[in-house]
């Protein structure tokens, strides 16, 4: 099936979602090295104006446009757990990579498994199967998203597929020290700032086992801190010996704001965040909306936590 949508279409977008991680730019940039084998046109599409920097090595980062062309016969998405996360409203044949829990399987086409680490993953084995050679850009690529979705390796979920996967693709060219230097390496001054705002203002509920920030629209135009950036600090406070859920509140320009829940698995976090239209893993997980009042709205996500862990 995903052949055939390749084979009959002329102009083909890769669509990777709102302010892409690299997991579902790097999964989208090996489907570009891909595609070209095809020799058709091919756009590389995120509807977010800017797109993390950390993300320059990978390959093809220069083609990403926020402009849907024209004239387009065909969609791939990548790590999209909803249609919504395209950021866009089009009626064209579809091919949805994913590993998202909640993803609604909107695709024409959908490749989606849950049990895969990461997107590229899923990528990495349509790969395989169909028995597609893997270039050293491809390699990168997918190696990329496979080391920031499992966190460099320590993710729990972390399997011999995982290190099987990894070491496939440095023989065929992923640079390792490469993909952490800028994954993880070249933080900015901006990503610093909001570090130490956001633990200073942490506060902790329901005897410290849960961690929650808010990150006002002030702070963030302040700060110069994106969206990812902020949503860091969700790590760190899960490493504190006593947090097992952690979350954070951003006020966006439009007037609403985006919800994202880090657990150590104790509380699933895409189906409380499913409660609220968003989605995501069970240690993972977010939502965007508009709602009249915030704060009620986060005491009840609280009280959703703390029953999860009772």
């Amino acid at each position: 099936m995903p052949l055939t949508l390749i084979n009959t279409s002329s102009h083909i977008v890769l669509v990777v979602h709102q302010n892409p991680d690299a997991d579902s730019l790097g999964a989208a940039c090996a489907f570009y090295s891909y595609l070209l084998r095809f020799q058709k046109k091919i756009t590389l599409y995120c509807v977010s104006k800017t797109v993390n920097r950390n993300l320059a090595f990978l390959p093809w980062y220069e083609k990403l446009t926020d402009r849907f062309p024209d004239d387009a016969d065909c969609m791939v998405s990548f790590d999209c757990g909803s249609y919504q996360r395209l950021g866009i409203d089009k009626e064209l044949p579809l091919i949805n990579f994913d590993h998202h829990l909640s993803n609604d399987l909107y695709g024409t086409c959908n490749l989606v498994n849950v049990s895969a680490m990461s997107t590229t993953e899923v990528v990495y084995d349509y790969f395989v199967a169909n028995g597609v050679k893997i270039n050293g850009k491809m390699a990168l690529s997918l190696y990329a998203g496979l080391i920031d979705d499992s966190k460099c390796f320590s993710a729990p979920e972390c399997s011999v597929k995982t290190f099987a996967m990894a070491s496939a693709l440095i023989g065929l060219g992923a640079d390792h020290s490469l993909c952490v230097e800028w994954l993880y390496g070249r933080r900015s001054l901006a990503s610093l700032r909001i570090r130490g705002l956001l633990l200073k203002q942490m506060q902790l509920h329901a005897d410290a086992r849960v961690a929650v920030f808010s990150v006002p629209l002030a702070v963030l135009e302040e700060t110069g801190a994106t969206v990812a950036e902020c949503k860091s600090v969700l790590d760190e406070a899960l490493e504190m010996r006593t947090v097992q859920a952690a979350l954070i509140r951003i006020e966006r320009p439009d007037g609403g704001v985006k919800l994202s829940l880090r657990t150590d698995g104790a509380v699933n976090a895409a189906k409380i965040m499913g409660e609220f239209g968003g989605g995501g893993h069970i240690r993972r997980a977010g939502t965007r909306l508009k709602h009249e009042n915030i704060d009620e709205l986060v005491k009840n996500i609280m009280v959703m936590i703390t029953k999860e862990l009772a």
